[in-house]
């Protein structure tokens, strides 16, 4: 009988402890297996990439527009700078996701044996052999499973099989130092403890002054079960690379709609190699193929890649002697203009 469960209750009972004990998992390499990527990268061009042409009225409009709604900045260097040159371009954003599975065993025991099985007896899987997939492709998720066959009794290892253990309070002696002893009065008149006597000892409530108590370990039966626990667990890497200019924020360029330009979804991917712009496919190729390689004891499940490209105008102005750029980007047309030349010195009346 299998034993799937993605509760942390299960995952505690099969790894019951009373000693504080941390379950060391052992991970087991995945066995190699040699498959090819599909032809769908070498078959489909990337596209198309058609970059947001703007007029200098309009980049002059835009930018009055995002002047008045910042408190600070004046509007006479937007109405009256020279926009001496537009560049449109592309920011690309390219995005691998590599789903991976990976299992581990621990050798743990119970108090009693998991009954039922789900293979003949005496026969015994190896951890890549169990029949497990995931409810939900590139999402995290962890099971666990008792291993059939894998049970076999054997002595406690806390009590060497006698079923008890000495006391964790008095240490085997039966006794403790007497909490309640008192000594008061004058040398002809001694008051004495009720509860020692004056010897300033009492019995051990925990094991009834007996030094011993049951091994919690086995219950007081001297014999535990023994079995192998699997681990499965499923894990999801998100990798993310910004191909724009070295002055641009990558972080605004993640957070920008664009257009999904290229996507794929495959059990292994192949990189892009028919983008119009190199540098996305040198990108492609680096990130795809450390992929592959990148977590050797474990299965790569599935893979998937998307693409999306953002229209970026780089717009550079003469003002007063000063000259500089700034971006127009995004489907929204929204302003990246790192130093505006006109600031105000003091707060706006109201």
């Amino acid at each position: 009988m299998f034993k799937w469960s993605t509760s942390t209750q299960v995952e505690s009972n099969l790894n019951e402890s009373f000693y504080g004990e941390v379950p060391v998992w052992t991970y087991i390499p995945a066995p190699r297996i040699a498959r090819e990527p599909d032809d769908y990268e070498l078959e489909t061009p990337v596209g198309p990439l058609i970059p947001d042409i703007l007029s200098k009225e309009e980049v002059r409009r835009i930018l009055i527009a995002w002047v008045k709604r910042k408190l600070f900045y004046k509007s006479k260097a937007a109405r009256k700078m020279q926009i001496t040159e537009i560049k449109p371009s592309m920011i690309f954003y390219y995005v691998l996701d590599t789903f991976i599975e990976q299992r581990a065993l621990h050798f743990s025991y119970r108090k009693t044996p998991l009954i039922g099985t789900a293979l003949p007896a005496n026969k015994k899987m190896k951890a890549w052999e169990v029949e497990c997939l995931p409810e939900v492709f590139f999402e995290d998720a962890t099971k666990y499973f008792h291993m059939p066959n894998s049970d076999r009794k054997g002595l406690c290892i806390s009590c060497y099989g006698r079923g008890l253990v000495l006391c964790s309070k008095c240490w085997g002696s039966g006794e403790i130092s007497c909490r309640k002893f008192q000594a008061s009065g004058t040398v002809n008149k001694v008051s004495l403890c009720p509860e020692c006597t004056g010897n300033k000892t009492a019995p051990c409530e925990k094991c009834s002054a007996v030094g011993h108590t049951q091994c919690q370990r086995c219950g007081g039966k001297g014999k535990i079960w023994y079995f192998t626990n699997l681990k499965v667990e499923y894990v999801t890497h998100h990798k993310q690379k910004v191909i724009a200019n070295e002055e641009f924020p990558v972080s605004m360029a993640e957070k920008t709609p664009g257009k999904v330009v290229h996507s794929h979804t495959s059990k292994i991917l192949r990189p892009i190699s028919m983008c119009p712009v190199e540098e996305v496919n040198q990108v492609s190729q680096v990130m795809v193929e450390e992929s592959h390689f990148a977590w050797p004891d474990s299965r790569i499940i599935q893979q998937k890649h998307s693409l999306k490209a953002i229209p970026i105008n780089e717009v550079h102005f003469a003002w007063e002697g000063l000259t500089g750029h700034f971006w127009v980007y995004g489907s929204r047309r929204q302003i990246y203009f790192k130093d505006y030349p006109l600031r105000r010195t003091c707060w706006p009346l109201f």
